[in-house]
């Protein structure tokens, strides 16, 4: 037996498109993106190493801040997604209350897209399992369908099987442990972010009373001395 006696494309493609198909319908195209955009990102994402990052830039943009005003928070530019939204946010509002309600908007969008994602493999996990018994019940129906056809019926038992076995597949060695891995990867993310906006927010409470009326970002250069010709006599 040979690795070929495994392998019908056509009973795969019905097996994986129907979980997918499935899944799309449960949860919209959004989370089907994005779903799928995470297998080339957050699939591969090292949160420690973002984390870092992120509170890095935290550090800067306190730093930013407290020599030349809230308004220059969007000035850093690093620290990912999360952050850079962030420090955009913290410059284009005026008030704390502002801030913390474009934070609160930020995380809830943030933790939206991330268990979207999540959910998205879990139902096709989910599926798959069905996908291949539906499989299995057309192979039998074709099987008594042609009892007295010999040649056919090795065929018909051969979708009711590999149905089946794609569908076991799917579930627990594919779709299954990605929506493992990226459910981790999300909590982990989602707890560096909340941390990382706790700490902005503490920044913004000091800084916003201090914000000037014009809101203006201060200036780092010196201001050049004007030159006055002197008055002949």
């Amino acid at each position: 037996m040979t690795i070929a006696a495994f392998l019908d494309p056509l009973a795969l493609g019905c097996v994986a498109g129907g979980s997918f198909a499935v899944a799309w319908v449960q949860n919209g195209t959004a989370a089907a993106l994005s779903g799928f955009s995470a297998l080339r990102r957050e699939l591969w994402i090292k949160v420690q190493d973002q984390a870092d990052a992120g509170h890095r830039a935290v550090l800067r943009i306190e730093h930013t801040v407290e020599s030349r005003g809230i308004s220059c928070a969007d000035r850093v530019k690093a620290g990912g997604a999360f952050v850079s939204a962030a420090a955009d946010a913290m410059a284009n509002n005026r008030s704390l209350d502002g801030f913390q309600a474009a934070m609160l908007r930020l995380g809830a969008h943030r933790r939206a897209r991330l268990t979207a994602m999540v959910r998205f493999w879990e139902n096709v996990a989910d599926c798959a399992p069905a996908m291949g018994m539906l499989g299995t019940v057309v192979g039998l129906i074709m099987l008594f369908g042609n009892v007295s056809d010999a040649a056919s019926i090795g065929r018909a038992m051969a979708v009711a099987l590999l149905t089946t076995l794609y569908g076991l597949v799917l579930s627990n060695l594919i779709a299954g442990p990605i929506a493992q891995r990226l459910a981790r990867i999300a909590s982990e993310q989602i707890g560096w972010e909340e941390d990382a906006a706790r700490r902005l927010i503490e920044i913004g409470r000091r800084e916003y009373p201090d914000i000037t009326a014009s809101g203006l970002c201060v200036a780092t250069e010196e201001p050049r001395a004007v030159r006055t010709p002197a008055v002949s006599s």
